[in-house]
């Protein structure tokens, strides 16, 4: 999660009817619980792990987590970092090390023994491709994920916690969005970032 960021929502509002589709939400027990098996439950796949964990914790739409590349996670004296958006987001434990480990273990899923996995964090079945956004949708969905309204609820609480323009540079989305998903949640830190949305180009 965003540094700081809680795998719940506390007291955050439901945002029902908004264009962004968010009247879909996860309950707030049922995603810290999932979010706790993920981190925690070495009998999970590892690439579900990882893959639960960016939608369930970072609010990431599975079409982008399944064309993730290695070389957007980052590691440093700083530890591990991720790079979703603009700016790279620092990776906290044990998540970090489960991208760690994925990035050294990862395997195309239906190809035994082949080689050639190209840049993907989530390989797919055919040489050089990444895995499929409607492949790892069922993966999740055997684990009880719920994806739209699990990365909904992700993206209430960090809405919640942080500023719209750090939303927008952390996460990959537009600033318009941040925006809204701020207002949504009740977030009066908007500053510059509500300034921009309200000025358009």
């Amino acid at each position: 999660m965003v540094r700081g960021a809680r795998p719940h929502t506390h007291g955050a509002r439901s945002p029902r009817g908004t264009s962004r589709g968010a009247e879909q939400l996860a309950e707030e027990d049922e995603r810290w619980e999932i979010s706790k098996r993920l981190l925690h439950d070495t009998e999970l796949a590892l690439t579900d792990r990882v893959a639960g964990c960016l939608v369930v914790l970072y609010g990431q739409p599975v079409s982008r987590i399944a064309r993730l590349t290695t070389d957007k996670i980052l590691t440093g004296a700083g530890g591990v970092q991720l790079q979703l958006g603009s700016r790279p987001v620092e990776i906290p434990e044990p998540l970090g090390s489960l991208l760690l480990e994925l990035t050294r273990s990862r395997q195309a899923f239906a190809v035994l023994g082949q080689n050639e996995q190209g840049p993907w964090l989530f390989p797919g079945g055919r040489a050089g491709q990444a895995m499929t956004a409607s492949h790892l949708t069922v993966r999740l969905n055997r684990l009880g994920i719920r994806a739209r309204a699990s990365r909904n609820t992700a993206l209430l609480d960090l809405a919640a916690q942080i500023p719209a323009s750090v939303l927008s540079d952390v996460l990959g989305i537009s600033i318009t969005c941040a925006v809204a998903w701020s207002h949504d949640a009740g977030n009066t830190r908007l500053g510059y970032a509500a300034d921009v949305a309200r000025r358009g180009p």
